[in-house]
């Protein structure tokens, strides 16, 4: 029986690709498997992550901040989505870090980082700014079709993969972010 893509995303790894075991030794080899493992634990993780939690955890009075730190959140659904999160980290064995961006709806262009798993994605967020204007491969995620991004530095791939709802709206996007070195500096 043949291997068919995803009928959805037809541009992510086929069904099947490994989600652990060893990566090739050579560099742009390893690459690749690591965009693929992303790219085939950001297919599993849309069964995993609950979009109408992800759209309907911040509470009407609090979906525009009034400063950065003025969320409402409705703590069931929130817990809910993070154990998604959480699950989703632990079906790889690289190192992924998790996260959710919503569009905010005060901001156009800008995205908010809803909620992580155990640690922030390294690429884009930093300590004190959790809005950030819209990088392209989030935008593209936003749009409806998974986006892939490699900081400046080569050190980091983010496969951003779009989060819909029971009824295909793409209410936020989901974030898979590995380092191409293993390592886990501090968020800085």
């Amino acid at each position: 029986m043949p291997v068919l893509a995803n009928r959805r995303y037809p541009q992510w790894a086929p069904p099947g690709t490994p989600l652990i075991g060893p990566l090739p030794e050579e560099e742009q080899a390893r690459r690749e498997a690591m965009l693929a493992r992303l790219l085939e634990l950001a297919r599993v993780a849309l069964a995993v992550v609950d979009g109408e939690a992800a759209r309907d955890c911040l509470r009407p009075t609090s979906r525009v901040a009034i400063s950065p730190d003025d969320y409402e959140y409705d703590a069931d659904l929130c817990n809910g989505l993070r154990r998604g999160l959480l699950r989703v980290e632990r079906l790889s064995d690289l190192e992924v870090q998790t996260g959710v961006w919503r569009l905010r709806p005060d901001q156009p262009g800008v995205a908010d980082l809803l909620l992580a798993g155990k640690g922030y994605p390294r690429q884009f967020v930093r300590w004190n700014e959790y809005a950030i204007p819209m990088p392209p491969a989030m935008h593209q995620a936003f749009q409806g079709e998974p986006g892939v991004a490699v900081s400046q530095d080569g050190r980091w791939l983010s496969v951003f993969a779009p989060l819909p709802d029971s009824l295909d709206d793409i209410v936020a996007v989901l974030e898979l972010c590995v380092s191409f070195r293993g390592e886990l500096p501090p968020v800085l």
